[in-house]
């Protein structure tokens, strides 16, 4: 009887605190970073495998009620934190963020985006003894940017350029305020070439990641050059897209068989090409 007893007084308080965290959803990402021991051994090391993904479209709260959106803040890079007042290491991290807000002035915008699901009756408290003075908090009301973003864990980080496009993102904390703590620029994978061809207008498209894509539209009579992803995923489905003053540029590459219409040569990509909205397909092959 007294080993029953015990056991029921153990499972008490686990009971409590289970049902304590069902209050708030975004706990549910606190649990996840210490049930992930994959995500939390790779905490802090910076990924490109997003690099040129647009920044989501969602509005976010300030604190006076007025909605934002990232595409607010273009004309200059966006270093984007997701972070929460439950979250410990969210909380050890800001006032390094804080500081590198004071470095980067001018050149960069610091955004802190809470996760908490309870509203600014939870942030603005902790926002009064924090004193965070050159980052810009706002509130992402529904809680839906951990999962948009994919984010294993918080603190989650997303760094994007000045068109609104990802660099790279960190998965947990950094000392973003010492030497080496803000990636300046993350280390390049080697060059992925991808090339693209299609008939009826006549096309072709050359990627080499990290650098450029060139495209030869219309039997010649149109060419473009514009800057291209980091990565390209090329083992499913590969998407992006990319903008050269007036413009435009979206990439969709399949991995499927797909046959030239012209030469009945085998590929081992199907590729859809949109340039300045006309659609072009085609098959493509890396090289």
């Amino acid at each position: 009887m007294r080993s029953v007893m015990f056991a029921i007084l153990v499972l008490m308080p686990l009971s409590a605190c289970g049902k304590a965290k069902e209050a708030d959803k975004a706990d549910a990402l606190a649990s996840q970073e210490s049930a992930a021991p994959a995500a939390k051994k790779a905490a802090g090391v910076v990924d490109v495998s997003q690099a040129g993904t647009p920044a989501p479209t969602q509005a976010f709260a300030r604190e006076d009620g007025s909605k934002v959106t990232l595409a607010d803040f273009r004309g200059k890079p966006v270093l984007v934190n997701l972070w929460a007042t439950w979250c410990a290491p969210c909380i050890a991290e800001m006032p390094a963020l804080d500081g590198l807000a004071k470095a980067k002035a001018g050149e960069m915008a610091v955004i802190g985006i809470s996760q908490d699901l309870q509203g600014w009756g939870k942030v603005k408290p902790f926002l009064a003894k924090a004193k965070l003075q050159n980052m810009t908090i706002l509130l992402d009301e529904e809680g839906a940017l951990a999962t948009t973003l994919g984010a294993p864990g918080l603190p989650f980080t997303v760094l994007y350029d000045a068109e609104g496009k990802e660099i790279w993102r960190v998965n947990g904390p950094r000392e973003w305020d010492q030497p080496g703590g803000f990636p300046e620029t993350a280390a390049p994978g080697p060059t992925v070439h991808f090339h693209a061809v299609g008939q009826e207008p006549g096309w072709t498209m050359d990627i080499a990641t990290g650098r450029d894509v060139e495209v030869i539209a219309d039997y010649g009579s149109k060419t473009a050059t514009f800057k291209a992803p980091a990565r390209l995923a090329l083992e499913g489905t590969s998407s992006f897209s990319a903008a050269q003053g007036k413009s435009s540029l979206a990439v969709s590459i399949v991995k499927t068989r797909c046959e030239d219409a012209m030469s009945g040569k085998p590929y081992a990509y199907a590729v859809t090409m949109t340039l300045d909205g006309k659609r072009y397909e085609g098959c493509g092959e890396t090289l």
